[in-house]
């Protein structure tokens, strides 16, 4: 306790230590004034007491300093005393100062903007009640450990629910998008469907009303909706006469009963929920399309489950008790119209738990190893960046000598100077890293809109927690070491009488000057040319990409999606329908062509199966897969696919007729291996693992891209749409004119045949760019920052050899009064130029080579290591850095002897 009370005392001593130097200074003279008049009493005069007294007491600057070390904690001291006299002389060199935290606010700013997404996408836990006792199901495939499924069909969750006795509370959901529109262009909102045990078991209580609980998720339940705070606040503005309201969603009314509570965005990362409905209200929109309920379809996988765990139970009791309980449950899930093969597989799944405090999230499997690359990329920038300002430190440093010198006389030692230096450096350091949270949130933010596109809007909570602010602690901690020490260890390595004469070798143990900056910079150059090649790589990845042949013109075509289902046109009825829409768009001015399908081209949708031929009876596998998609015969003019053999499809290839069907080149290859498949017919495995009825082909058209531009053509077959029952509602219109300005006339012809169809609209074009976002951002930004990095270590490289012309200006002046010319000038200090840089090029060509491999994964028609892109890297690098050397290597050349020598 007298300890504590000690050090309280002193450290409220350095708050008040104005006030303790004015009373120890009057204890002091009254000390000394006691002893004089005793003196004077003994007879002395007055001097001679003073005197006296002063020579009784002792040594007064002695005394004070055992007074301070007894008020204050000396480190504390120390460190407000560096504080101050950094302050002071940062402000005596603004210019430097405000260089030095631009740059490290850049490079911090730009390290906390991609760590935020990280942290927002990757490591931020769940806004709920002890999110590290939940737990995600997963259904594992017999064939493997890595052959994991996150969906489950809604016979399977509630099996597992009704079986399991290890989760205090076990939670299903999906996630939706609903249409507040009742027909013409859509207003669509993020939904959510959740199970009754969905809030409570995440531990949540409403900002409004009541959330949805397990009475009212029960089969046949009307529908009743909670709102998403957000929703809640931007669309009704907070108030709670929104409780008890109807919401149309998809023209069907849902009663909100609450609001769940603020900072709560759902169970996925990247998106947040506008409302929530029940699992048991799915069957109420199913009916009113005219659909089986999936309540009850075993083949339909459209949930996720997740639970918290007991108290008491770890996870691997978990994981034991969910193998028990597996065969049963599948068992009791099974799809009874599946073949008994794939039924005997299915039963065979079981069932595994993963941690899920973090939620869930499709973001982080496109998104993990782009933000992976970028971290190193603004951490190599960083890395630049600190090397620059360690290179001007030296320098100034070197201006300092003197002072330092100065200090070292009056009986500082090393280790104080040093660190007074340093603090300097973490002053820097600090400033940069506040600044540069400015620039990371308002970086991080702009990122997150470059994330989304028109149609998926992509939403991150990129709120300041603990992890991000460490995070930046720990980055100005670490760039203040790494800028700091070096200059710091040199500067206070000098000779006293050298630098007391006013000489300039302050490094008298070290007779090769400036070795330490063309260090640094060939680190610079080095690092520099690992990010040029890295951005190299990225950027012609992209362009290949971009530039790709993907076998259809994506220019002018405007996307219509028209759901009929929605609009509860009856099944037998929607052909019909479909074609009255298609000739009404075919008709309006500045359409082209128009085509209709099932699918549009790179959606990230697919329809695929197993096929078979009498020629193919060798492929098992994937290479039996094939692609399918159902289309109208103007579909293949629309987009401008090219047909190389046979026929389009006609007026009759219709219900009843013989099942045709059009290939693609590489169908016509695997299957039909050096035939010519025109008449020639295929099968298609159906759910039973038998084969479908025969179809013929009737043409063949070029390979064209399916599901996305990096994929390897695959083998796709193309149905005529108008064979199906129910057809299908993605139109394609070539437009003479911008797509977007034929909006409004698809909206009032679809509305000629029926009002209530709602209609979502895109072009093709922004479709394919869409889903090119992980690669365009990698492109755009290792571009940016490799030019950032090329404009560092020009600068690093200008600065340096200015240093080093104007320290060697002497050594120049008498070259050339003895005779040298100026072009042997200009060589003598280009040959350091080159030294410096052929040092730091192979350091960066071998770092590249065994770094670029990382790339890989994100590269398109290239490989890690391509050589074109690394000596065009270096080519670039060189040719910046003689550019930058140039300018004081010429001044070097034009040095005035008679100048040079008086100087001297």
């Amino acid at each position: 306790m007298a300890l504590l009370r000690t050090l309280v005392l002193k450290f409220a001593g350095i708050f008040r230590k104005a006030r303790l130097e004015e009373q120890l200074d009057e204890d002091i003279h009254s000390h000394l004034d006691m002893l004089t008049e005793e003196n004077l009493r003994k007879g002395m005069t007055p001097e001679a007491a003073r005197y006296a007294a002063q020579r009784q007491f002792g040594n007064v600057a002695s005394m004070k300093e055992q007074c301070r070390e007894r008020w204050t904690i000396r480190i504390i001291e120390e460190v407000v005393q560096d504080l101050c006299y950094g302050l002071r002389q940062l402000r005596r060199n603004p210019g430097f100062t405000l260089v030095a935290i631009l740059t490290l606010a850049l490079g911090i700013g730009a390290n906390t903007a991609i760590f935020s997404l990280i942290n927002a996408v990757l490591l931020r836990t769940l806004p709920v009640s002890r999110p590290d006792e939940l737990l995600q199901l997963n259904v594992q495939d017999p064939r493997g450990p890595n052959w994991l499924g996150a969906s489950f069909t809604n016979p399977l969750w509630e099996q597992t629910r009704d079986r399991q006795n290890v989760f205090s509370g076990l939670f299903a959901w999906s996630v939706n998008r609903f249409d507040l529109a009742g027909g013409g262009a859509v207003h669509m909102v993020n939904g959510v469907w959740v199970s009754g045990g969905f809030f409570s078991s995440l531990g949540l209580h409403p900002a409004a009303g009541r959330l949805i609980t397990a009475s009212d998720d029960r089969r046949g339940c009307p529908a009743v909706g909670v709102r998403g705070y957000g929703f809640w606040q931007d669309h009704f503005g907070g108030q709670d006469s929104a409780i008890g309201s109807n919401l149309s969603l998809y023209g069907h009314p849902v009663e909100v009963i609450g609001v769940a509570p603020s900072g709560f965005y759902g169970m996925d990362v990247g998106e947040k929920f506008d409302v929530a409905l029940p699992i048991c209200a799915a069957a109420i929109f199913d009916r009113d399309r005219g659909k089986q309920s999936r309540l009850d379809q075993r083949d339909w996988w459209w949930l996720m489950v997740a639970g918290r765990i007991k108290p008491g139970i770890n996870r691997n009791q978990v994981a034991a008790q969910l193998r028990v309980i597996s065969p049963q449950i599948f068992d009791a899930a099974t799809p009874q119209d599946w073949s008994p093969s794939m039924q005997k597989n299915f039963k065979k799944k079981t069932l595994t738990a993963i941690r899920a405090a973090t939620g869930t999230s499709a973001l982080r499997r496109n998104f993990e190893r782009p933000l992976d690359i970028l971290m190193a990329v603004v951490g190599l920038v960083l890395l630049i960046a600190c090397a620059n300002i360690a290179s001007l430190m030296l320098a100034r440093a070197a201006a300092r000598h003197k002072e330092i010198a100065v200090r070292r006389a009056l009986g500082a030692t090393r280790r104080r100077l040093i660190c007074q230096l340093l603090t300097e450096c973490f002053m820097l350091s600090s400033a940069g890293a506040l600044l540069g949270l400015l620039f990371a949130r308002w970086g991080s933010a702009l990122l997150v809109r470059y994330l989304s596109t028109t149609h998926n809007q992509v939403f991150l909570d990129l709120s300041l927690d603990w992890r991000v602010l460490g995070f930046t602690a720990a980055i100005a901690l670490l760039t203040g070491i790494l800028f700091g020490v070096l200059p710091a260890f040199r500067s206070t390595r000098i000779s006293l009488t050298t630098a007391m004469k006013g000489g300039d070798a302050v490094e008298i143990e070290n007779p090769l000057r400036f070795r330490a900056r063309k260090w640094i910079v060939a680190c610079q150059v080095a690092m520099s040319l690992v990010l040029l090649v890295a951005s190299g790589l990225l950027l012609r990845s992209f362009a290949k990409l971009a530039t790709l042949d993907i076998g259809f013109d994506r220019n002018n075509v405007l996307l219509v999606d028209a759901n009929l289902s929605v609009a509860k046109v009856p099944p037998e009825q929607q052909q019909a329908t479909y074609q009255a829409i298609e000739r009404r768009l075919g008709a309006l001015p500045g359409v082209i062509s128009i085509g209709r399908s099932a699918l549009t081209p790179i959606s990230g949708f697919e329809w695929n199966g197993a096929i078979g031929t009498e020629w193919s009876k060798g492929l098992t596998g994937e290479n039996a897969v094939a692609y399918f998609n159902s289309v109208s015969p103007g579909f293949f003019q629309t987009l401008r696919m090219q047909r190389v053999a046979g026929r389009n499809f006609n007026d009759g290839d219709k219900k009843g007729a013989p099942e045709v069907a059009i290939i693609n080149q590489t169908l016509a290859q695997r299957f039909f291996p050096h035939l010519d498949p025109l008449g020639k017919t295929f099968r298609v495995e159906q759910d039973s693992g038998q084969p479908g009825p025969p179809i013929e082909v009737v043409g063949v058209v070029r390979d064209s891209k399916y599901e996305s531009l990096r994929e390897e053509t695959p083998a796709t077959a193309f149905f005529p749409i108008a064979q199906q029952l129910q057809g299908a509602g993605q139109f394609e219109l070539r437009t003479a004119i911008p797509p977007s300005a034929i909006v409004p006339s698809v909206e009032a012809a679809v509305a000629e045949v029926n009002g209530e169809v709602p209609l979502q609209f895109n072009s093709l074009a922004e479709q394919v760019n869409d889903s090119l976002v992980p690669e365009r951002m990698l492109a755009l930004l290792s571009g940016f920052f490799g030019a950032l990095a090329l404009l560092l270590a020009m600068i690093g490289l200008y600065g340096t050899f200015s240093y080093l012309v104007r320290q060697r200006q002497v050594e120049f002046g008498i070259r050339m009064a003895l005779g040298a010319q100026p072009g042997s000038i200009l060589r003598l200090v280009m040959r350091d130029v080159i030294a410096v840089l052929a040092a730091g090029l192979l350091a960066g060509a071998g770092f590249s080579l065994a770094s670029t491999s990382l790339l890989q994964k994100m590269l398109f028609g290239l490989g890690a290591r391509d050589i074109v892109t690394m000596i065009g890297a270096a080519g670039i690098l060189s040719l910046a850095a003689l550019l930058a050397c140039y300018i004081p290597a010429r001044r070097a050349a034009k040095v005035d002897p008679m100048v040079a020598l008086r100087y001297e």
